[in-house]
């Protein structure tokens, strides 16, 4: 079992204002709101035990009677969000951490990256889909990829961490979401000398994974998933205009 952070903190002034909304995850997408479509797709997935959501209380209280839900009050930032999250909790199972403006994730998706992290035994896993798969789901959709030997890979919108190591690695979590569609500057974060290996392809998954350990204390593992939704939040009005015409 796990339970899960769903984190909808902060503003999106561009995506905000266009919408008239206080919050993105308000935004509504074919008649209701985009974090119910998050929602919906977490308490189907029996492996989640918990869900907590980080944000501004008031606006998200309504869902409160619809889903099993739990609210927390944001802080001032993405990373105390994640460290209130983990001691309101006080829980020894891992947290499956996401953003609240996936839209398109279905349960199946999360079924299947939580069976890939099994059992449960490292401190981080990360979602990564390949460019093949995220260009045969999305055509033309721009997405920031990085090389690797096993191929080339865009970074996923929700990891699994052990909470017993968030309090020490929220720094590098909080840059991990920051840089989440930045690969190669969520390469730099373990060396600049990997940035360049990363850029050529000379960098195996396995090393990464190495030096998040040795760097970092960090036992972590990347996951290969085939569910390029994974990879697509609403962060621009180009996102939202083509979400839009995918779920009118």
């Amino acid at each position: 079992m796990v339970d899960c952070v769903i984190l909808a903190g902060g503003t999106n002034d561009k995506l905000d204002e266009s919408s008239g909304v206080p919050n993105k995850a308000l935004i509504k997408i074919g008649g209701k709101e985009m974090v119910r479509y998050i929602l919906e797709t977490y308490r189907e997935v029996e492996e989640i035990r918990r869900i907590v959501l980080v944000g501004p209380v008031p606006e998200f209280a309504f869902l409160e009677d619809e889903y099993p839900l739990e609210l927390i009050p944001e802080g001032d930032s993405i990373l105390q969000n994640l460290s209130k999250a983990n001691t309101f909790l006080q829980t020894d199972r891992h947290l499956l951490v996401s953003t609240a403006d996936i839209p398109l994730l279905k349960p199946p998706a999360v079924r299947d990256f939580l069976e890939k992290c099994r059992p449960y035994n490292y401190d981080f896993y990360y979602p990564i889909v390949s460019k093949e798969n995220s260009e045969r789901k999305f055509p033309g959709v721009r997405r920031t990829f990085v090389n690797f030997k096993e191929g080339t890979f865009a970074g996923g919108n929700i990891f699994l961490v052990n909470p017993a190591k968030i309090e020490s690695s929220l720094s590098l979590v909080r840059k991990f979401i920051e840089y989440r569609k930045k690969p190669l500057k969520m390469v730099s974060l373990l060396g600049a000398g990997l940035v360049l290996r990363a850029v050529t392809g000379q960098v195996t998954i396995s090393q990464l994974e190495e030096r998040f350990d040795n760097l970092l204390n960090v036992r972590a593992q990347a996951v290969i998933s085939d569910y390029a939704e994974i990879c697509f939040d609403v962060d621009k009005e180009k996102d939202l205009e083509l979400i839009r015409q995918i779920m009118p």
